[in-house]
């Protein structure tokens, strides 16, 4: 019998909201057919006596699909046309440390677009 988290979980990343996305890792390691969720998230921060609120971005990405991610890491964002190939869009470099969900099915970590000038 299946995983009933992990059932959900495939539901959700294929779900309207999902991206689909390549991995590629520091060692060189390229995963194709990854699908990530993005989330915006404010962050507080401490300056002296001020706050000051600065916005970030996250992805979530199921295990099953990339088992390790590492700061450094870069996903190329893109669409599946109609022939099933991937269409590139946006490269992000992924920036601190993964965070494991309670289950062990899936990872969230900080991203950054890449400027395509450099």
């Amino acid at each position: 019998m299946s995983d009933p988290f992990a059932s959900a979980l495939d539901a959700i990343f294929m779900a309207p909201g999902s991206e689909a996305a390549e991995h590629t890792s520091i060692y060189g390691v390229h995963t194709t057919g990854v699908r990530i969720i993005r989330g915006r998230a404010d962050q507080p921060l401490r300056m002296g006596d001020a706050q000051i609120i600065t916005g970030s971005q996250v992805v979530e990405i199921r295990k099953a699909q990339v088992a390790e991610l590492l700061d450094g890491d870069t996903l190329i964002v893109g669409t599946v046309d109609d022939a099933g190939d991937f269409v590139p869009v946006e490269e992000l470099r992924l920036t601190g440390e993964a965070m494991i969900d309670n289950e062990g099915l899936s990872a969230t970590i900080g991203a950054e677009p890449v400027d395509p000038s450099r």
